[in-house]
Order: C-alpha cells, then sequence, then structure tokens
C-alpha cells in the first residue's frame, strides 16, 4: 500500500484535489438557489465557504456542520436559521433520491460485484432490528398520548410556541424546492454534484499504475458504495478506504493497491476540505452581520 501512495501521479492527485472541491464549489451554488426562494441573496464566495466550514465541522462532529454552515450565513448575511435549516433538509433530501438513483445504475452495470460485497459486508438479519423499532413505536405512543391528555397547556407553553415558530421557518425552508425559479438548474448542480464525485475517483484511478487502467463503470461503482463510508463515519474515515479495497478487489485489484486507492481519494477530499474550512471560519469571523434580506 506504502508503495502504491509513494508511486502516485501528482498531477492526477491534484486534480483530483481540484474537482473535488468544484463539487463543493457547485453544492454551494445549488444552496444558494434554494435561498433565494425564501428572499435570501447570498454571494458565491460566502455560500461556498459557509460549506466548506460545514464539511470541516463534520469531520468532528457529524451531522453538527448542516447547522454552522448556517449559522456562518445567519453571521454574514443574516440569512434565517430555521429557514436556512430546512433548505438543508431539502438538500439531503435531493442527495438522498440522486444516490438511489446512481445505486439502481450500480446495481444494472455492476450486479456481481453489488450483490457479492453487500452478501460478504452486511448482515441482513431483520431479528436485530425488531427491539430498537418497537422502543421507538413505545415513545411515539406515549408523546401522542400526552399531547392528547395535556395538549392545551403544552400549546400555550412559551417554549412550545417557539419551537411551533422554528419548525413553521422549518417547514418553510424545506418547501424552497417547489418554489424554486430554475429548477432545472437545480436538477442539473445536483447531477453535476455527482458526477464530480465519479470523476475525482477516476483521477484517483488514473493516479496510481495499477488502477490506470478502470474506467468509468468502475469509478461508479467505487463512488456509490464508497458513499457508505461518510454516512457511518466522520467524512468516511477508514471506512472509506476499506469499501474501496473491497470492491476493487473485485476488479481483481490487490487489496493493498485498493486500500491505497482509498486512502488517497480520501485525502484529496478531505485536504481541500481542511484547508479551505479553516480559511472559510478565519473569513467569517471577520464577517459583520449585514442588515435584514
Amino acid at each position: 500500500m506504502w508503495q502504491s501512495l509513494s508511486d502516485t501521479n501528482i498531477f492526477w492527485f491534484a486534480l483530483a484535489i481540484l474537482v473535488s472541491l468544484l463539487s463543493h464549489y457547485v453544492r454551494g451554488l445549488r444552496w444558494r438557489l434554494l435561498g433565494e426562494t425564501f428572499g435570501c441573496s447570498v454571494s458565491r464566495i460566502n455560500s461556498f465557504l459557509a460549506v466548506m466550514s460545514g464539511y470541516l465541522t463534520n469531520l468532528a462532529v457529524p451531522r453538527l456542520g448542516e447547522v454552522v454552515r448556517c449559522t456562518m450565513l445567519h453571521k454574514s448575511d443574516n440569512v434565517p436559521i430555521d429557514k436556512s435549516i430546512g433548505s438543508v433538509l431539502t438538500e439531503r433530501a435531493a442527495d438522498m433520491v440522486l444516490f438511489l438513483l446512481f445505486l439502481l445504475l450500480t446495481l444494472i452495470f455492476s450486479t456481481d460485484v453489488l450483490t457479492d460485497y453487500t452478501q460478504r459486508n452486511f448482515n441482513t438479519d431483520f431479528e436485530k432490528y425488531i427491539m430498537p423499532l418497537a422502543m421507538v413505536a413505545i415513545v411515539i405512543a406515549v408523546l401522542v398520548a400526552a399531547f392528547l391528555i395535556f395538549g392545551k397547556r403544552i400549546r400555550q407553553n412559551t417554549l412550545f410556541k417557539k419551537i411551533t415558530e422554528f419548525a413553521k421557518g422549518l417547514l418553510q425552508g424545506i418547501k424552497s424546492i417547489i418554489k424554486l425559479r430554475r429548477p432545472w438548474l437545480f436538477i442539473f448542480y445536483s447531477f453535476a454534484i455527482w458526477a464530480l464525485w465519479i470523476i475525482g475517483t477516476l483521477c484517483c484511478f488514473m493516479a496510481i499504475e495499477q488502477t490506470s487502467g478502470l474506467n468509468l463503470v468502475h469509478a461508479l461503482t467505487t463512488t456509490v458504495l464508497g458513499a457508505f463510508g461518510p454516512m457511518i463515519t466522520p467524512g468516511g474515515i477508514g471506512l472509506q478506504p476499506a469499501i474501496y479495497a473491497e470492491v476493487l478487489q473485485s476488479f481483481a485489484i490487490d487489496r493493498a493497491v485498493g486500500y491505497a486507492c482509498g486512502w488517497l481519494s480520501w485525502i484529496a477530499s478531505q485536504s481541500g476540505t481542511i484547508l479551505i474550512g479553516l480559511f472559510a471560519f478565519i473569513y467569517f469571523s471577520f464577517k459583520k452581520k449585514t442588515t435584514n434580506l
């Protein structure tokens, strides 16, 4: 693995970093579109740097970054946090739809690889999920019963009123996708983000001699399955390279080389995140809140 990393083609590695940053910039552009629906006009640079500050935060505390990037724009452009968080939830929903679509494409183009991988790496025994699901159902039932019994008092509570107001703003942010003036541009940005991720993986393939012969279908399969990494561990650290090794082994690539490629991809994506994310925190620390938009 170390030999593969030491022989890395610097040009392709640098290109992978640039492609990763470009995908984040496009994400900032897409988020900016959603902000326009509730009357917030944010500059491209502010939107991009807010996204990067969120990604950096997610490396330490997963999902806290979504709140942080909304806070940054509230500080710099006075964007309402509740509506901003709602737009982030809309973004995540769009990402999930695209993920399922690309997972379907992977199933079509690499059925054998995907089937073998899931059988070897995921426990599909449903019995272990019965107890947690039952506990969740009990908690929901208790909350519903409490609201029905003490509903009037709860609705008159000051804290409940504040939560209700926040929820309304959140809902408005979620509905922002319905009010898009340029929905096709939102769709284009969403596909562009995934396309850039796949191209970034292909660049990492080209950076290592043993994987340079892999094609776009291999990059698609590796990227889609590798996406499970960040869903489970902060930034996909440790898990993403392991998934790469498993997938590339199915493509007759040595396991050690697969790990090298996975770590290369992870470093390419996170090095830009750390550098630009740190700059973003410094940048926003000097920004003063503007007037209401």
